[in-house]
């Protein structure tokens, strides 16, 4: 299973917009745009697919996290 798969999955299971997904992303620190998030919703077979790496999985993993807890306690 690819980092694709796992996003696409956690994306219909949440019901996440491009918009909310874009504002997961910021929240760990990765620049996603509109676009840039649709393309990793793309089967990997299709033209326009863009991979998700570990890297830009990671901080969606971290921004969800965020969004659902809350920002980590200061100090």
């Amino acid at each position: 299973m690819t980092n694709n798969d796992i996003l696409r999955r956690l994306r219909y299971a949440l019901d996440l917009s491009e918009a909310q997904m874009v504002a997961i992303f910021d929240l760990g620190g990765q620049t996603v745009t509109e676009p840039q998030a649709c393309a990793f919703m793309i089967s990997e077979d299709d033209e326009g697919a863009q991979l998700c790496t570990d890297q830009i999985f990671g901080g969606f993993l971290d921004g969800l996290i965020i969004d659902r807890r809350g920002p980590p306690p200061a100090g």
